[in-house]
């Protein structure tokens, strides 16, 4: 359709998955302690179909977290914690059930002064790291930097990682980033774990240089969170939904027009102090720094 091709903006890999007949029921679903997970693998031949890198993606769909009380945000917390073990475990190409004496560095990105982008420095500040502490076979070293964006400092977030990474040597890099969705039922609701890496700002159309196991030489897990929607896509998908497929020119200014402009719920900052403390909780999970 005119409007799924041309205006539908999402940085999960499920909504771009389900919008291709041949992906739509690709995904493998599963449950952990009673929250619903699904894995899709993107290969090097479908990249191009559905518009996401090469790799391994698992969402994570939870429910509005910002709703959660707080025995559930312990439940969702231990579950993605696990979840995110296996994943890194699995990325280490090594023998290994947890990531106990392992080094962790935690970016994450964004910028702190701006609501809905928070998700990343603020998932750091609710760390506990413990790098500069006595190593221990029983739990992860945990590090964890957050570089800001080009426009605060004047230096990639990119440049800032590779240099942390190139000085402190972690076995793996998990960068904490705020994502768009083509759908507010997806807000502050779905979690999206995968082993593509990321590249700053992509989701809201302004791309900074990659962080992937390609450019920093570790693996690389991005975790992300939807905490905005293109309008257009929110219009479009409107139009669409009434039967309208075919726009007038009129139609189509309006909606490329609103390709720069995104929103969130009113209670973003509620969305983004939850999600941070419960991502926050999962990689301390992960890391088994919380038991």
């Amino acid at each position: 359709m005119i409007f799924e091709k041309g205006y539908a903006r999402t940085d999960l890999a499920c909504e771009s998955a389900a919008a291709v007949p041949a992906f739509a029921k690709a995904a493998r679903e599963y449950d952990r302690d009673g929250f619903s997970f699904a894995e899709l693998v993107v290969g090097e031949k479908d990249e191009a179909a559905i518009g996401r890198r090469r790799g391994r993606y698992v969402t994570a769909f939870a429910g509005r977290m910002n709703e959660f009380d707080d025995d559930e945000s312990e439940r969702f917390a231990r579950s993605l914690g696990a979840e995110l073990r296996a994943f890194v475990c699995s990325e280490l190409r090594e023998e290994r059930e947890s990531l106990g004496g392992a080094s962790i560095l935690v970016c994450g990105l964004g910028n702190r002064s701006v609501t809905p982008d928070a998700l990343g420095p603020r998932t750091v500040d609710l760390l506990a790291v413990t790098r500069h502490l006595p190593p221990s076979p029983r739990f992860a070293r945990l590090s964890a930097i957050a570089p800001g964006t080009l426009g605060q400092t004047g230096i990639e977030a990119a440049e800032q990682l590779a240099g942390a990474v190139a000085e402190t040597r972690p076995d793996a890099v998990v960068a904490v980033d705020a994502l768009a969705s083509r759908s507010t039922e997806r807000l502050a609701a779905t979690v999206q774990l995968c082993s593509a890496g990321i590249s700053p700002g992509s989701g809201v159309g302004s791309a900074r240089w990659e962080i992937s196991r390609e450019t920093l030489g570790v693996p690389v897990i991005a975790v992300g969170v939807p905490t905005v929607v293109d309008c257009a896509t929110l219009v479009s998908d409107a139009l669409e939904a009434a039967g309208m497929t075919s726009p007038d020119g009129e139609l189509v200014r309006v909606l490329d027009e609103g390709r720069s402009m995104f929103v969130s719920p009113r209670e973003c900052d509620i969305i983004t102090e939850d999600c941070a403390a419960i991502i926050a909780a999962a990689i301390e999970y992960a890391c088994a720094l919380r038991e």
